[in-house]
């Protein structure tokens, strides 16, 4: 994988990687994010030219500094895939990359071409609430991230509690403290609003034991998005990890 950190317009730096060949797909990545060994780019890298930005906030917090909310965030990644000559995205997005990524299809529909939403998150009910992670203690995140999984995770993407130390730990408090900036209180910033403007055939992904967020908020984006269908898998929030494999199949199917 490929690293490089391109100056935006707008004043914003943008770290990204490139793996793979073909038809360009753009990963939005979940809470966490794995820069050097992410299981899911590197299995759509054997379809797909993956591009993975790195959420501004993540590699310095300073960089999210000049994104007050969401749709600056949104617009900050069009401005991203305009720079790079992305007109008609194959765009994924998994957990907060979720949200982002369905933020990015509502904001400026005529961008994405094809949208899989994987466990995102975005939309709130008070029958059956998001769990509060950045409420959580570092030790705790990975625990409640992967419980429920039913398969065994893909290289490079075991829980981070088994063993990655001190260095991943304070990654993942900045990116905790990133995610939070844009979801505190509640992860509905009126997206549930929005999602009807989204025009791309939407795939909607979601493990049946996520404990982070509960499997029946896809009923809820597919209902709100015009061309939307749903996969449940079993497995946990981080169930992409856990089933690269039918991901890239997945990605590739026709809505």
């Amino acid at each position: 994988m490929s690293a490089e950190r391109i100056d935006l317009p707008a004043g914003v730096p943008q770290e990204i990687h490139r793996a793979g060949k073909g038809k360009p797909v753009v990963f939005l990545h979940g809470v966490e994010c794995r820069r050097d060994d992410d299981a899911v780019v590197a299995a759509l890298a054997h379809k797909y030219t993956v591009v993975a930005p790195v959420t501004p906030g993540y590699a310095d917090i300073a960089d999210a500094r000049e994104l007050r909310d969401v749709h600056d965030l949104a617009l900050h990644y069009d401005t991203l895939l305009e720079t790079l000559g992305i007109d008609d995205a194959v765009l994924v997005g998994h957990s907060f990359g979720g949200m982002i990524a369905a933020e990015i299809a509502a904001h400026v529909p005529k961008r994405v071409a094809r949208l899989v939403l994987i466990a995102p998150l975005g939309l709130w009910r008070d029958d059956d609430p998001v769990a509060d992670l950045p409420a959580r203690l570092p030790h705790e995140v990975p625990e409640l991230l992967w419980r429920g999984a039913v398969a065994k995770p893909a290289t490079g993407a075991a829980p981070a509690n088994d063993a990655d130390g001190l260095e991943r730990m304070i990654a993942a408090m900045q990116g905790l403290a990133t995610v939070a900036k844009f979801t505190w209180p509640i992860p509905d910033k009126g997206l549930r609003r929005r999602l009807h403007r989204i025009a791309a055939d939407t795939l909607v992904i979601w493990g049946e034991q996520d404990a982070y967020v509960p499997a029946r908020y896809a009923d809820d984006f597919v209902a709100a998005i015009p061309r939307a269908r749903k996969l449940i898998w079993p497995g946990s929030h981080m169930v992409p990890y856990e089933r690269p494999a039918d991901l890239v199949k997945a990605v590739g199917e026709k809505a």
